[in-house]
């Protein structure tokens, strides 16, 4: 493996764990390292930090923050 790649992934901890939980990636870089961007695509997704990843997360959370409000209303209410 190309010491600038591999100076670039154990400096990114992300892809680094990455590649640790799919060994197949590390055969695949070290054959190609020019799939460098497939492999930081394939991290987001497996971590789950994509943009549709995140709006989902924060539609989720405004979902339970709603839910709480209409919940300490009812509550209110009721009084």
């Amino acid at each position: 493996m190309r010491k600038e790649l591999f100076d670039y992934i154990e400096s990114n901890k992300q892809i680094r764990i990455f590649i640790r939980e799919n060994p197949t990636w590390y055969k695949r870089i070290t054959r190609n390292p020019n799939d460098i961007q497939t492999l930081e695509l394939e991290a987001r997704e497996y971590f789950k930090q994509t943009i549709p990843h995140k709006i989902k997360k924060i539609n989720h959370s405004l979902e339970l923050a709603s839910f709480m409000l209409q919940m300490y209303q009812g509550m209110r209410n009721s009084d």
